[in-house]
Formats: C-alpha cells, structure tokens, sequence
C-alpha cells in the first residue's frame, strides 16, 4: 500500500513531464508524390489533387497536394529508429517508462485527434515538436487502473509556420488479476467512427456505415467516403444474413476467452460489405465458402463485442 507521502511524490513526479516541450525533429524525406501514389492504392482512392498534375493544377488547389492524414507519416523514423542530424536526440515518451516502472505494463490507444492548417505539398520538409500534454490521475478502468496519457505533435514547414497537429491518448494500466474463471473476450477500441457500430451491437442491431452524399455503404467505419469523400454519414441496420467469402480456423496461440478450434469468417453481407467475426458450428469440417450464413447477437452488460455468425440450416 502506497503512503501519502509516496503517493504526492509519485504523482508530482508524473506531472513534471506534463509541459515540457522538446526540440525539432526533423523528417528524412519531404513530401513526395511516391508515397501519395502507394498511400492512394493502398486506401483505394481516387481524388485527383493527390494524383493528377494536370486536374491539380485546375483544382482550387492550384497544384498537387498530400492526403491530410499522412502529416504524422512524414516524420516516422523508420525501423531502426532513427533520426536526421540535427534532430532533438530526447525520447518524448521517457514517461512510459517511469510508468512501467510502477507497474503499469498494459497499453492500450485510446483515440487519436489530428488538426489541419493547410494542405502539404510535394517537396516540402516538415519538422515536429512532442509534449506530453496531460497525464490524468489513476482511474480505475475495465483493465485495471491506470493513467491516460496524452501526447502533443506540432508540425511546422521550413519557415516554422504551423502546417497541423495530432494528439495522441494512450491508456498506461496495470493488468487485473487473473481469476480462475473464464476471462472477457478482449475488447475491442472504440473510436468516435466506430462508436455507433458497437453501440448497435448493443441494442441487437448489426449496424452499416452509409455515407449521405451518394449512398455507398462502408465497412469498418470510417471519418470519409473513400467514393466521393464526403464527410457526412448515417447508419442502415444490416439483415443479419450474407454468406462465407473465406474462413480460416485458429488452433493457435489459445485465448482463453474462446475455445479451439476456432473459425473465423469473412462474411459478405447481404447488403454487399463485409465483415470478420467468430463462426458458431458443431464441426468446422462442414465450412465451405459460399454457404449461407446469419447474425447471432448476444449482447453482454458492460462488454462491447463482435457478433458471430453461424450457417443457416439446409445450406
């Protein structure tokens, strides 16, 4: 058991780091149509301002311009972690360490906000500052107590002017104590796009992304319609039924939350997306792609999960 003393100690030590801004670090490449295209093939997006020289020129844009959402990709230090010269050389999460040193060896994400001043483009090298920003007290969570800790990017241009930022909140926990019977299923992370999905699942419906702007449904959830990246959406309940595009069946590593063999689906709803999630069936022996497949919700107080699936009877 922590003292008072020990415990005004501990936290005036966590809150020193709340404040604290570093140096420059600095990106190893700059902005660059390469990267643009593969990050465009990879997220299947077709917006010509990113791609098109030519329509970028004519767009309001005046030129190309980079995808919003890679302002953290360009100062990445890559594998070996390692930083341009003349970078700030101090470790912006050393606090993750002091934590874990308390016993706090659970991390988990919790949401991540990022703000945009203008667009980048190609050719421009970019620098950021870290912080930390906060560190809340020790609450008590679903997976153990713990403390949020939330993490400050600025990213400047050349001329040091402010091109964006990103706040990164990660929960630091220490694990619950093991009991002897069966744990949760692990849960999954809810962000503000996902969030009425699993709150469907709740209230026994099977919920589908739908953007306004031109209809099409999407799954998993998403801020933009990768179509016509529109940013406004609503919700359509899914019928429940589709079929097994594909499945696999999980013997290891065990998870004590399930019992083995495990199948897993990918399952084509009828609506035309598609989802992975646990099947429920007497044999695996008897899962083919293509058979018929429906919905089995069971919600479970205080728990967010996955739906399963299970063949439908004759098919």
């Amino acid at each position: 058991m922590m003292t008072e003393l020990e415990s005004k100690s501990w936290s005036a030590e966590l809150q020193g780091y709340v404040g604290g801004r570093g140096g420059s670090v600095y990106a190893w490449d700059s902005v660059n149509e390469a990267m643009i295209r593969q990050w465009c093939e990879v997220f299947d997006v077709d917006f010509p301002p990113f791609t098109d020289e030519q329509e970028a020129a004519q767009s309001v844009h005046g030129g190309l311009i980079a995808p919003a959402t890679l302002l953290p990709i360009w100062l990445m230090p890559g594998l070996r972690n390692r930083r341009p010269s003349g970078s700030d050389g101090a470790d912006p999460r050393a606090v993750m360490k002091v934590l874990e040193r308390e016993g706090y060896i659970g991390i988990l994400g919790t949401n991540c906000d990022q703000e945009y001043e203008r667009p980048l483009r190609p050719g421009e090298r970019i620098s950021c500052i870290h912080s930390v920003e906060a560190i809340s007290e020790e609450k008590q969570t679903r997976m153990g107590p713990g403390h949020f800790v939330t993490f400050l990017q600025e990213f400047f241009d050349e001329a040091g002017a402010k091109v964006g930022a990103m706040r990164l909140r990660i929960l630091r926990f220490k694990p619950k104590q093991k009991t002897s019977t069966r744990p949760s299923p692990p849960q999954p992370a809810i962000n503000q796009d996902s969030a009425f999905f699993w709150q469907g699942l709740k209230s026994g419906q099977l919920l589908i992304q739908r953007c306004k702007a031109c209809g099409l449904l999407r799954h998993p959830p998403g801020p933009a319609c990768t179509e016509c990246h529109s940013l406004e959406w609503d919700a359509v309940a899914s019928t429940g039924r589709g079929s097994l595009f594909s499945f696999v069946v999980v013997h290891q590593p065990k998870n004590p939350a399930f019992d083995y063999p495990l199948p897993v689906g990918l399952i084509e709803l009828e609506e035309g997306t598609r989802l992975v999630a646990p099947i429920k069936c007497a044999d695996t022996v008897t899962l083919r792609t293509g058979m018929r497949m429906e919905a089995i919700i069971e919600p479970v107080e205080g728990e967010d999960r996955l739906p399963w699936f299970r063949p439908v009877s004759g098919s």
